[in-house]
Order: C-alpha cells, then sequence, then structure tokens
C-alpha cells in the first residue's frame, strides 16, 4: 500500500513539474512581480516564466572566454546581437546586474525599468528600448505601425562571476513579447 501511495504522490509531483515547465520559483516570481508592474502600461499584459535558454546565451555573450564581464560596451553590443538573432518578430528586452541584497521585486523593478516609458499622463511598453527595435517587423510593417502584443516572456539566469571572497553574483533577466501591428483605433 506504501509503494502504491508513494507512486501516486510522485505521479503528482511530475504531472506539476511538466504543467509549471522548466522555469525557476525564483523567475516565477520575478515574472509574477513584473506583471503587476506593466500592468501600468497595458492592463491586459501577462508574464510568463519560461526556461532560461534565452538567457543563458546572453550570459554566454556577456562573458570573456576566461568567466569575466565585458567591458560594457562590448558586453551590450554582443548581448544584443545573441538576442535579435531569430527574434525579428518580437521585441527583446534584457538587463544584467549583481543580485546582492536584492529581492524578487527589486529585480521586476529593474527590468520593468527597462521596458516602460513612465510619463505624467501615462505609462506606455517602451518598445524603443528593446534590443531588437529596428530588426522588428510584423506583416512587412516596423518602427511606430507595430506595438508589443500581451504576452511577455521572462528568461532568467542567476550566474557567478570570481570565486572564493571576489565572488559576485549576478543575475541576467531576458524579456520578450511578440509584435503585432497597431490597431487602428
Amino acid at each position: 500500500m506504501a509503494k502504491k501511495l508513494l507512486a501516486l504522490v510522485l505521479t503528482g509531483v511530475m504531472a506539476m513539474s511538466m504543467l509549471t515547465g522548466c522555469a525557476s520559483i525564483s523567475s516565477r516570481q520575478v515574472a509574477d512581480e513584473l506583471e503587476g508592474m506593466l500592468k501600468a502600461a497595458n492592463p491586459k499584459a501577462t508574464v510568463k516564466a519560461v526556461d532560461d535558454d534565452l538567457a543563458k546565451k546572453a550570459v554566454d555573450a556577456a562573458k570573456t572566454t576566461d568567466g569575466k564581464l565585458k567591458a560594457e560596451a562590448t558586453l551590450k553590443a554582443d548581448v544584443k546581437t545573441a538576442l535579435s538573432k531569430d527574434n525579428n518578430d518580437k521585441y527583446v528586452w534584457y538587463d544584467c546586474f549583481e543580485t546582492k541584497d536584492l529581492k524578487k521585486g527589486d529585480k521586476a523593478q529593474k527590468i520593468a525599468k527597462k521596458m516602460m516609458l513612465v510619463m505624467p499622463i501615462a505609462t506606455t511598453i517602451n518598445t524603443g528600448a528593446a534590443v531588437n527595435y529596428s530588426d522588428v517587423k510584423v506583416d512587412g510593417k516596423s518602427g511606430t505601425a507595430i506595438e508589443a502584443g500581451n504576452e511577455f516572456k521572462l528568461s532568467m539566469k542567476e550566474f557567478t562571476i570570481g570565486s572564493g571572497k571576489d565572488a559576485k553574483d549576478y543575475v541576467m533577466v531576458v524579456v520578450t513579447c511578440k509584435a503585432q501591428v497597431k490597431s487602428a483605433s
């Protein structure tokens, strides 16, 4: 009887892990926080935590061959190149920062600041801040003729630079959103 109960519990755990995908608990918490923040700009916005593949790609582009962070200008250019590839139908925002003393909400707030344009009258999704803004096209349209959709996907990867007492923990957060043609309203 105990074996049957254990098998049932294990089956339930496996089913739940399939339903929640490969995203970590931390990235799902950041996604929830970010969704709340993005609703100020788009009440229909949803943010789903996805696997860390895109964030891993950005981390690889941000590091030198000896495992250090690249100089800021090189890091930005290389990460932009890595994240722009195969993403010409969606906007891509990213941020990389040290995690010392940061809570989940702080991480979400850092990426939200990159993604949103807060003005006195309204808050909007800042597609112009996406690293691939000039490359995004939908049905032959680009620039101000298109906008971010409602479904955002967050990929997050934590990593460490250095070792021992010199070790610093960082996180790479990448958010994507399919572009859509603006409605004629």
